[in-house]
């Protein structure tokens, strides 16, 4: 409105900042709908997987690259250690990629400024496995618990600064348990980082998941 009723009269910067406000915003909102659509299609049973094989390592890969730019404005260390090779794994690879960005987000968001990652990955067994470390301001013992219910948000008032709905980390868990995985995150004390685990299960030579 202001935009509208005085844009002739407003100093270029000015209408600028309006307008980054209303991209955040937007932003914002599109990231909560779409999440909402989400875990509507998971309750129906009609979550349209498009289940293909693909080299787990890449959608690790194709992640790190993703959230790079954004690691490196909070001037946060992010590091990618991956072995050579990794075995392929059976599930919708737009979704597993989505976990994969809804964790390191999560410790990029919630990390503070000049902080360190770690995203590494392997296989044992039957799993292959993705985990993500940081220093960050780490999870309270009361809510490890309850970090992968809808809705809830550890640190309320740093949640909505940074516009956490707590619908990210239930996606997380309910795409992994769909396709016979789990997710944990390790105990530690408040204040000393986060480790989240993803393991999945790998494609047998029957071309299923095992």
């Amino acid at each position: 409105e202001t935009l509208v009723d005085g844009a002739a009269d407003m100093p270029p910067e000015m209408t600028q900042n309006f307008l980054s406000v209303i991209l955040g915003e937007s932003d914002r909102m599109t990231h909560i709908v779409q999440d909402l659509l989400t875990l509507s299609r998971f309750d129906s049973g009609k979550s349209g997987l498009n289940l293909t094989r693909f080299p787990f390592g890449q959608a690790i890969r194709d992640t790190y690259q993703a959230v790079l730019l954004d690691a490196q404005k909070h001037d946060h260390t992010i590091s990618l250690r991956l072995p050579p090779a990794l075995p392929e794994i059976l599930a919708d690879r737009e979704r597993i990629v989505q976990v994969m960005m809804n964790i390191v987000s999560n410790s990029i968001k919630y990390t503070p400024n000049g902080g360190a990652i770690m995203i590494s990955a392997g296989a044992s067994g039957k799993w292959v496995w993705m985990e993500v470390d940081d220093n960050g301001i780490g999870i309270p013992q009361e809510d490890r618990g309850r970090i992968f219910e809808r809705f809830y948000r550890v640190d309320k008032a740093r949640s909505r600064e940074v516009g956490g709905t707590g619908l990210g980390l239930s996606i997380v868990s309910d795409t992994v348990r769909r396709r016979g995985g789990t997710v944990s995150v390790a105990h530690r004390p408040a204040g000393q980082g986060t480790l989240f685990t993803v393991r999945l299960p790998q494609v047998t030579e029957e071309g299923g998941s095992a």
